[in-house]
């Protein structure tokens, strides 16, 4: 509720408070007004500090995940070109490649949280080293 000074003058008219008061209830309002949107402020900033270093650190996790997943699939494909030929093993690479950007964009678009996103990613570059895992297992 928002108090201006003609709504004081009004109750002093009513001799619900007298005219000389006016001037000081109106400068109390006000300056409590204003502390508590600081103390608010103030409470928000700490909030939104403490959620970007949250943030910051669940990025990096997923990014040093995918980037060891990626190296696991690497390596074992290096292993696994003996049954393939290069050109094959390129080829599917840039297919998948290509669905993963598809994928990605397709959760972008969709409006999905970062994490969700990161998560999509880590599961996509596991599965190139799930599949010569089994292959390995198999043969």
């Amino acid at each position: 509720m928002t108090i201006t000074r003609e709504d004081l003058a009004a109750a002093a008219a009513v001799d619900l408070l007298q005219y000389r008061q006016i001037d000081p209830l109106l400068v109390f309002l006000l300056q409590r007004d204003v502390h508590a949107r600081r103390a608010a402020l103030a409470e928000q900033a700490r909030r939104s500090s403490h959620g970007a270093v949250v943030m910051g650190l669940s990025y990096l996790a997923g990014l040093l995940a995918i980037v060891t997943a990626a190296l696991f699939a690497a390596l074992f494909t290096s292993r696994a070109t003996d049954s393939f030929d290069f050109s094959v093993l390129a080829a599917g690479g840039i297919l998948y490649a290509l669905s993963a950007v598809r994928v990605a964009s397709w959760f972008r678009q969709r409006g999905y949280c970062a994490r969700v996103r990161v998560l999509a990613a880590l599961a996509l570059v596991s599965v190139p080293l799930a599949v010569l895992v089994v292959q390995q297992a198999a043969g």
